[in-house]
């Protein structure tokens, strides 16, 4: 059996994906209870599938690359000042993109209601919240990556899933919150007004420090670009959950959504530690016994997972079976395409001198995202 399987990625992997359905479950159920917030709060619903996928695309990546540097010896542990430089330019990241979504959707609102103090409101909902998140979830992602290689596990298994799971849950409760909090401030404009001004005087100081730094500016230089782009596609699945705010669909879509963009990242990851190891030769067409079993491996991993997923959606929707359909069909639909991205992205990065752990992780979570939503939407008018 060990012949044909990679037993380390699924023992590593499969508890951190378990503690990352329960995490997402409880997203989804949080969700789920609080749709008097998304109505009241128009665009909300539309912010929170990017502001849910930087854990991925932000922290995912800063694990990626600390899990790369930690194989080939260039960091050895939480004092090295290399992470530090990448704690700083992680932070600057998840500030700058989360201040485009929440620009971008607040001029939306704006536009559609003619309602001026939304092109405030939004951005500061989304850019509060990180205020609590990059400070949980920053050092906790660089915790994860050092610590879980100190003990002699791989950080590409175990990492992403864990900071996703606490990505996921932690950004739901804060942006509710703070959606709830903020949208009192409506009544009183200098108030909101001033909460804008300070926090983005923060982010400016975190941007400049991190621009100082040769480190961490050539990571935000080559990963920006991405993540704005990136954060334009998130908006796709954001107006899918905006326009069809199905409370079934809302249940399991974090939970859908979170396990496929796990599972290419691992994939993603795994790979690029492989191909700068020399276990894979990054060629067109995918070849090699190493990357066989990476893939059996990673079928098999995918079974345990929905088999499990099937279990809580079955229980969460009322012991509904149609839903337990609709999430297999979803994840039909999803394995696929994320996987063959995942190689080509992983392997045209390293052609092009890009470093896959600054773009691909981010390009799968948001294709899992939009692949994830569309087909579960798709599944659910068929089925129901």
């Amino acid at each position: 059996m060990s012949r044909l399987l990679d037993v380390s990625l699924i023992k590593e992997s499969l508890p951190a994906l378990i503690i990352a359905l329960v995490a997402d479950s409880i997203a989804g159920f949080v969700m789920d209870r609080s749709m008097s917030v998304f109505l009241a709060v128009p665009g909300l619903l539309m912010m929170i599938p990017a502001l849910l996928d930087m854990r991925g695309n932000v922290y995912g990546a800063f694990i990626s690359r600390l899990s790369s540097e930690l194989h080939i010896g260039e960091v050895e542990d939480m004092k090295d000042k290399r992470v530090k430089a990448e704690i700083g330019a992680t932070k600057s990241l998840a500030y700058s993109a989360a201040l485009v979504v929440g620009t971008i959707v607040g001029a939306y609102i704006t536009l559609s209601t003619g309602n001026y103090l939304y092109l405030l409101l939004l951005p500061g909902i989304i850019l509060v919240t990180h205020l609590f998140t990059a400070t949980i979830l920053t050092p906790t992602s660089a915790y994860i990556g050092v610590k879980t290689f100190q003990k002699g596990w791989n950080p590409d298994n175990i990492g992403v899933p864990l900071i996703s799971s606490a990505g996921d849950l932690v950004s739901v409760i804060f942006i509710i919150l703070m959606a709830v909090i903020l949208l009192y401030t409506l009544k009183f404009p200098a108030v909101l007004v001033l909460v804008v001004i300070v926090v983005l005087f923060y982010v400016y100081t975190i941007l400049r420090k991190t621009w100082r730094n040769k480190v961490g500016r050539k990571i935000f230089i080559q990963s920006m670009p991405i993540l704005i782009l990136i954060a334009l596609m998130e908006l796709i699945t954001g107006s899918m959950w905006e326009d069809n705010k199905i409370a079934i669909v809302l249940l399991v879509v974090p939970v859908v959504n979170e396990t496929m963009g796990n599972i290419g990242s691992i994939f993603s990851s795994r790979l690029t530690s492989s191909i700068y190891l020399g276990l894979v030769e990054p060629m067109v067409i995918p070849r090699g016994k190493h990357l066989e079993k990476e893939l059996i491996s990673l079928v098999v991993l995918v079974v345990f997972v929905y088999i499990i997923i099937s279990g809580i959606v079955f229980f969460m929707s009322s012991w509904d079976p149609r839903a337990v359909y609709m999430v297999w069909i979803g994840a039909f639909l999803s394995l696929f395409i994320l996987i063959l991205t995942a190689y080509y992205l992983t392997v045209g990065s390293i052609k092009i001198k890009l470093d896959p752990d600054n773009v691909v992780v981010p390009v799968i979570t948001t294709l899992a995202d939009i692949v994830g939503t569309a087909s579960l939407i798709f599944a659910y008018f068929l089925i129901f």
